[in-house]
């Protein structure tokens, strides 16, 4: 964090520290950003199915591209007006275009594996799901940073939900997740003095 300060306040020049690969507030999006990128997964259909379904999961839930990689067919729970997802103890009721887009993704084709039971088969491995690796570079190479909507997602689950909760959606621990939530409340106690 010192490291960081130092180059954006200008005391080090010559300092540039290694971008966090974790969800951390430095490297959450802008809210309007974070907007954008939401709004593009769940309209624009020039995006790879899986990629918009991994976007907006994380998006929605803040959850790394691990566990979204490794969703099974059981963790999806629709009945047919409704979907929800379970990631945690409670499962989770999806916003519309999801349950639309999930269907199209357990609707696919699956040649290769079809006895599988991940949300994700991999085409590359029998019995296995698609590495993370690839959700990650499918973002990257829309410029999308998962990191970056992770965090965003984390900041405004932290600024409206009870810490329980937030551990149970995000797999956070508690910890953790009281700690999301004291930057999330200092992020937004400057807001009413921003708006006079």
């Amino acid at each position: 964090m010192f490291l960081r300060w130092a180059s954006q306040s200008g005391a080090a020049d010559r300092i540039h520290p290694v971008p966090s690969p974790y969800a951390d507030p430095c490297t959450a999006y802008p809210i309007d950003t974070y907007r954008a990128w939401m709004r593009r997964f769940a309209t624009d259909e020039t995006i790879r199915l899986r990629t918009r379904i991994c976007g907006l999961i994380a998006g929605i839930t803040g959850r790394p591209t691990t566990t979204i990689a490794a969703l099974t067919t059981a963790s999806i729970i629709d009945d047919g007006d409704q979907m929800r997802l379970r990631l945690g103890l409670t499962p989770v009721q999806l916003p519309p275009p999801l349950p639309a887009l999930i269907r199209l993704q357990l609707a696919a084709p699956r040649r290769w594996d079809t006895a599988s039971t991940w949300l994700f088969p991999s085409k590359l491995r029998a019995g296995a799901h698609v590495h993370a690796s690839r959700f990650a570079a499918d973002l990257q190479n829309l410029t999308c940073r998962v990191v970056g909507l992770r965090g965003a997602a984390l900041l405004n689950l932290a600024a409206t939900m009870p810490v329980g909760p937030l551990c149970d959606l995000t797999g956070m621990s508690p910890n953790v997740a009281a700690r999301w939530q004291l930057v999330a409340a200092s992020a937004y106690a400057q807001y009413p003095a921003m708006r006079m």
